[in-house]
């Protein structure tokens, strides 16, 4: 029996026995009526206490009920994560998952191979360890954006060891409630190894010569304008070479063009070895080769022509023959010898010329008793046509 019902059969009780015991005591009706009556206010307590007692009971069953929605919930959610581990776990493609609720990551076993993961426990800890140093901190950007809602795609290098490097891309999803917090980060991570080594060769195709691997026009064009306006905004001079080598077209035309070619490879080879790290050495096309070189005094120039001069001059041994041949050298700077690139590389070419005339094998400054030289067509203009356009 509820408690309600039986206060309520007390308060009968107790009220019958009241009156019972006024009827006996008191003589008169006209006194035991006015007591009768009154004893009936002893059911108002009776029924304030009832009253209040229910809407307790009714608010305990409400809690209850709630109570069993939400373990019900909690159940559904933890047999939800779980599958949804299960599932991420199976599918054939790298991907991670972060239940930021449950504090909880889970990692494909795709993934967990990609990573040689040996451990049953997913951590996102365990991609990181796997990032390139010199992307880590790109990965940590992207991880705090990531946690702040904001998804992103991002490309970076996984070092799985010390032999093998991967290209990735990271695509994220994040799932934000309505208060504006992170429910779950989900992402797929993209192996693009093949497709970088594909935009490396297209690039190395577009701007490298592909005989030497040294820059070609298009790349010296592109550095000239970077270089020029670094030089305006910064007041600092640029240097240009133009080097022609001197008896190049005899061993083209009696060796044969392997022997020619294997000599401009190691030419080349010479070329890079005698400059800075920095300084930028193009084929303009044939024997002829454009240097630049930037914030460096004249008698640094001086050197490193000299050096230039002679590693290039001492013998080439190709294909059990010995050749030998020198560079012709013209030097021009700017602003000194041009208010713009096109200027100094035609003052450059002038100055290469006017090397040949006095004797070959030797390097030459642009002068102004030069402005009214002109040497015969070369390359030089097809390069000049680059920056007209």
């Amino acid at each position: 029996m509820k408690v309600g019902n039986m206060v309520w059969l007390l308060a009968i009780i107790i009220l019958l026995a009241i009156n019972i015991t006024i009827y006996i005591t008191v003589p008169s009706w006209q006194n035991g009526v006015p007591l009768s009556l009154l004893s009936f206010s002893f059911l108002f307590p009776t029924w304030m206490y009832y009253k209040e007692n229910n809407q307790i009971t009714i608010k305990n069953e409400e809690s209850k009920s709630r109570y069993d929605e939400l373990l019900k919930q909690t159940e559904q959610s933890e047999k939800k994560a779980t599958q949804l581990g299960k599932f991420i776990q199976e599918i054939p493609v790298p991907l991670f998952s972060i239940n930021m609720k449950k504090a909880q990551c889970f990692f494909s076993d795709s993934l967990k191979e990609l990573l040689n993961l040996t451990s049953s426990i997913s951590e996102l800890s365990h991609l990181e360890e796997k990032v390139h140093p010199k992307d880590k901190q790109q990965f940590l950007k992207d991880k705090k954006a990531w946690f702040s809602g904001y998804p992103s795609i991002s490309r970076l290098r996984l070092q799985l060891d010390s032999h093998h490097l991967l290209w990735v891309e990271i695509r994220t999803k994040i799932s934000v409630n309505p208060s504006g917090k992170v429910d779950s980060i989900s992402g797929i991570v993209i192996d693009i190894t093949k497709q970088i080594e594909t935009e490396e060769n297209l690039k190395q195709m577009a701007y490298y010569d592909s005989l030497t691997n040294l820059p070609n026009r298009i790349m010296l064009r592109s550095h000239l304008k970077k270089v020029i306006s670094r030089a305006k905004r910064k007041e600092h001079d640029i240097t240009i070479m133009f080097l022609d080598l001197d008896g190049f077209k005899n061993i083209n035309d009696t060796l044969g063009h392997d022997t020619g070619d294997a000599l401009l490879k190691e030419v080349a080879n010479r070329l890079n070895s005698g400059v800075r790290e920095e300084d930028l050495i193009s084929r303009i096309g044939g024997d002829e080769f454009i240097i630049v070189i930037e914030e460096t005094h004249k008698e640094e120039i001086k050197m490193i022509a000299e050096r230039i001069l002679t590693n290039t001059a001492k013998p080439y041994l190709l294909n059990d023959q010995t050749v030998s041949v020198t560079p012709s050298i013209g030097i021009s700077t700017y602003p000194d010898d041009g208010h713009d690139i096109e200027d100094v590389i035609k003052n450059a070419d002038k100055a290469m010329y006017l090397a040949k005339d006095r004797g070959k094998a030797n390097f030459q400054f642009y002068t102004e008793e030069l402005e009214a030289y002109r040497p015969k067509e070369s390359l030089v203009e097809k390069v000049l046509k680059l920056f007209q356009k």
